[in-house]
């Protein structure tokens, strides 16, 4: 997004137009209500980000307690950490994907 010194460089006298003063303003307007559109757009995503995270966390958390009941109760399946990770991959993209972010 370019400021108004950028756009009148070259031509400042231009500035002292009424339309353009008028066409400025509504610029000025526009500018402000997309960067509060961008500030809202990244608190939802970091709202997504630490959601996803605290997913991760406690999936992780689980599997990681399971590999250690299986160990301690002498159970021949532990957990297929190979299988999990590419799961977990898998769930991380299609989470992003459905909001939107891009990693």
């Amino acid at each position: 997004m370019k400021t108004l010194l950028e756009i009148f460089k070259n031509n400042p006298e231009l500035q002292e137009n009424p339309s353009v003063k008028e066409l400025v303003s509504e610029y000025e307007v526009v500018c402000d209500a997309l960067i509060d559109l961008q500030q809202v757009s990244e608190m939802s995503k970091e709202k997504y980000l630490k959601i996803l995270l605290r997913e991760i966390r406690e999936s992780t958390s689980m599997e990681l307690k399971r590999d250690l009941e299986a160990e301690r109760f002498g159970e021949s399946e532990s957990v297929n950490f190979k299988n999990a990770v590419e799961n977990l991959q898998d769930y991380i993209a299609k989470y992003c994907h459905d909001h939107k972010i891009y990693l």
